[in-house]
């Protein structure tokens, strides 16, 4: 298809779905797949094989376009085609339509010719911004341009002028306009461009749309205000207070933006930000919530510039006490934004807590070897002053007591410590310790600390006078009973003392196995069918453990018990089986003492000795062989107890008295008896054993002292022989003719296979020397030789190891 299209305006026409540009003043020719000739016939309509539209349009406003619309026919009906045209009054006559090929000819006939009209090819940006002092250009240009350029700001026209407004380019149909230097005061505002009529009779002016061009002025650095005053340092808040503090950007244009940053527990707000303040989030804190959105609004001095007001809620928080509240300004004319900051200085009351030093006490505190510290610190604004108590009573500060201030400021918080030094520790220094801390907000509750200090035990007594005089305990039971007779006296100890029972016998010390599982820790002696043994003095140990090691302490106080019951003769038998105790004697000894020790109380009525048909009493006797001696009181511990020692005295002992002798002891209560067996040997025989063992044991000397002899003097050979083989004659030092000599003697040597005898003519000395089969050089000997028979062979120092 071929269409002429014949028309002077910048039209574009359309075919199908091809667009082409015509912007001649002639004809363009366009392909198409059915051919059209407008020249006032119209063609077959079997020539068309489908339909077609060919679409004209000029490159104008919407209200100045014009459209021209030819439609085919279908195969089998004729082509209808018919034109639209709207806006210059344009008239175009279909001429003729032919169908040759599928090839369409358009022919415009017109009444007059057509004129384009000027119109705007490009307008300026509806918002522009522009930093003051830099350049900016308002774009502008315009086609078919006949009239001419005029730029208005605010409603009113601006001319040219040189270094301020020119012309951006020299061509006529641009109409850009060149502001240098930017300014506020003169280049804010609304600009249109607009361009006069080419012919009056035409009206074809143009005016575009106003250009707001807005001069960015930098803000001064923000401000915060609290009750309508600068906070220049801190902002002061009793804990609990709530106050609206406000950040203030003024002298900017356009408004800065306003964010608020601290590291509070306030609800965050999550907004977006531009990439340029991505560096925003590593400031420090976070970004808290404003208690409204920022309002804007111009200066009243300078109308052209904002003041940007953003308000925000604090509330006294003691844990927010020092920390910072930012507030941050983002302005188009910095990358870097401008902060304003200040402090919060939240006054609230104390609180106290205890701390020891050391911080762990690995060990308990003993009395009087340990050493440490209570350390009391207040958490308060302003400080507080620190008092210490113990037991709800107040601390008098004494010698192991010393008072410590230790003032200590925290990030967030203001820090007062007090230490009461205890150097050492007294066992009257344990107790409740607390202390408070008070300031003009309030005072805080107590701190409390139990001090335990552990300690051996001490006689706990009322009456100072006790402690000079020893306390007598006596007691009385029956033989076989079971009782507690005893109770220890009362002791401080810190753990809590317990106690053990000694039994005092003759100087010897037997411990009481008392139970200590009770209540009382062993306080009580119990004692468990009694026997005439048990009788006696006790005395008690408190005793109790402080780190591992044990601590005693014994009582001054006696506990005597006696015992009550039938005679007891505590003599045990020593020949196995026969209840006979034994005593041995020798012949002519002039007196043999059998004794017995017995138990009785009441006193014994009667103590006898009796052997054979002989009787005797204690404290009588037969002249002159047999005595009984009075009853002897046992002591112990320099006190006479309930026991008795009974003695039979015989004299000139002789073969005839081994036999067997019965003591008898009676009393009101009941009776006892034993047997005591005397065995006698005749001191002759032991003579004679005495001798033999002592001439075995002198025999046994001798061969001994052989013995040693014999290895000594082997030894000492063998040393000699060692020696006289690894010696040097000390005069073989002192031969001129060494090499000569040792051959001969080599020689002599090997013949005689022995030792080799010289003799010295001029002293008339044999000297003989055996070096292992070489013989020594027969020579004048030097005087010093004859002095010295050897020679060391090697000297050097001694080796160090």
């Amino acid at each position: 298809m071929k269409l002429l299209v014949s028309t002077r305006g910048p039209c574009w026409a359309v075919a199908g779905q091809d667009r082409h540009f015509a912007s001649q003043p002639h004809g363009v020719e366009l392909n198409h797949p059915c051919g059209l000739t407008v020249d006032g016939t119209s063609p077959s309509a079997s020539m068309c094989p489908s339909p077609s539209r060919v679409r004209l349009r000029q490159r104008t406003a919407p209200s100045r376009s014009e459209d021209a619309l030819i439609r085919g026919g279908h195969p089998g009906t004729r082509c209808m085609t018919r034109l639209t045209v709207t806006g210059n009054e344009c008239r175009r006559r279909v001429v003729r339509m032919t169908y040759e090929a599928c090839t369409y000819r358009v022919h415009e006939s017109t009444s007059r010719r057509l004129v384009a009209e000027q119109r705007f090819a490009e307008t300026p940006a509806l918002y522009q911004e522009v930093s003051s002092g830099d350049d900016v250009q308002l774009r502008c240009r315009v086609q078919d341009k006949r009239g001419q350029c005029i730029w208005q700001k605010d409603r009113k026209p601006v001319g040219m002028h040189p270094d301020k407004y020119e012309w951006a380019s020299g061509r006529g149909s641009d109409c850009t306009l060149l502001i240098r230097r930017a300014s506020l005061d003169f280049d804010d505002g609304y600009w249109e461009c607009q361009v006069t009529s080419g012919d009056f009779t035409r009206q074809d002016a143009l005016t575009s749309l106003p250009s707001r061009l807005l001069v960015r002025v930098k803000p001064r650095k923000p401000r915060l205000e609290y009750g309508g005053t600068i906070l220049n340092s801190a902002l002061t808040l009793r804990e609990g207070q709530e106050v609206t503090i406000s950040c203030v950007s003024r002298y900017g244009n356009p408004p800065a933006l306003i964010k608020w940053f601290s590291p509070f527990s306030i609800p965050l707000v999550v907004t977006p930000m531009p990439a340029m303040y991505d560096w925003l989030r590593y400031i420090g804190g976070d970004e808290v919530e404003p208690l409204r959105e920022q309002t804007n609004a111009t200066e009243v001095d300078s109308p052209k510039t904002w003041a940007a007001h953003s308000l925000l809620r604090v509330r006294g928080q003691r844990e927010n006490h020092g920390l910072p509240i930012r507030c941050i300004t983002m302005h188009p004319s910095s990358v870097v934004p401008t902060a304003a900051e200040t402090r919060l200085d939240v006054h609230y009351s104390p609180e106290v807590r205890i701390e020891t030093k050391p911080r762990l006490l690995v060990a308990a505190l003993e009395d009087s070897a340990s050493f440490m510290s209570l350390k009391c610190f207040a958490d308060g604004n302003p400080s507080g002053t620190i008092k210490w108590f113990k037991d709800s009573a107040p601390i008098v500060v004494t010698s192991n007591v010393v008072a410590l201030m230790l003032n200590r400021t925290q990030q967030n918080s203001t820090m007062t410590g007090s230490e009461l030094r205890f150097e050492p520790v007294k066992r009257n220094d344990a107790g409740l310790y607390s202390c408070k801390a008070v300031n003009v907000i309030g005072e805080s509750t107590a701190a409390n600390y139990r001090l335990d200090i552990q300690y051996g035990p001490r006689f706990k007594s009322e009456d100072p006078a006790q402690n000079d005089t020893v306390q007598k305990f006596e007691e009385t039971t029956l033989l076989g009973t079971s009782l507690e007779p005893f109770e220890c006296m009362d002791f401080e100890a810190n753990p809590p003392a317990q106690y053990r029972w000694v039994h005092l016998r003759g100087g010897v010390t037997e411990t009481i196995e008392n139970s200590l599982q009770t209540k009382d820790g062993g306080k009580r002696l119990r004692l468990e069918n009694v026997m005439w043994s048990d009788e006696g003095e006790y005395r008690c140990v408190a005793f109790n453990v402080i780190n591992g090691v044990r601590r005693e302490m014994p009582s001054e106080a006696r506990y005597v018990l006696h015992v009550t019951g039938p005679p007891e003769i505590q003599a045990r038998p020593s020949s196995g089986g026969k209840g006979i105790y034994e005593s041995l004697g020798w012949a002519g000894e002039p007196e043999h003492t059998l004794k017995s020790r017995f138990c009785s109380r009441p006193p014994p009525r009667l103590v006898a000795w009796q052997w054979g048909s002989s009787h005797i009493r204690a404290g009588e006797s037969i002249h002159p062989k047999y005595e009984a001696l009075s009853l002897e009181h046992v002591k112990e511990n320099e006190m006479p107890t309930n026991c008795y020692w009974a003695k039979l005295v015989i004299k000139d002992l002789q073969r005839e008295d081994a036999r067997i002798y019965t003591l008898l002891v009676e009393s009101e209560k009941g009776r006892d008896s034993t047997n005591i067996k005397l065995n006698i040997r005749d001191p002759t025989e032991m003579r004679v054993i005495a001798a033999a063992a002592a001439v075995g044991l002198l025999f046994l000397l001798l061969l001994i002292s052989i013995a040693v002899y014999s290895i000594l003097r082997l030894k000492n050979r063998r040393y000699r022989q060692e020696e006289e083989e690894g010696s040097i004659a000390a005069d073989a030092f002192y031969s001129n003719s060494a090499t000569t000599d040792r051959q001969k003697n080599m020689n002599n040597s090997t013949q005689s296979k022995g030792y080799a005898r010289k003799t010295n003519s001029e002293g008339g000395l044999a000297v003989t020397y055996d070096y292992d089969q070489i013989t020594k050089q027969v020579r004048a000997m030097s005087p010093e030789a004859l002095k010295v028979r050897r020679a060391p062979a090697v000297l050097q120092p001694p080796t160090i190891v």
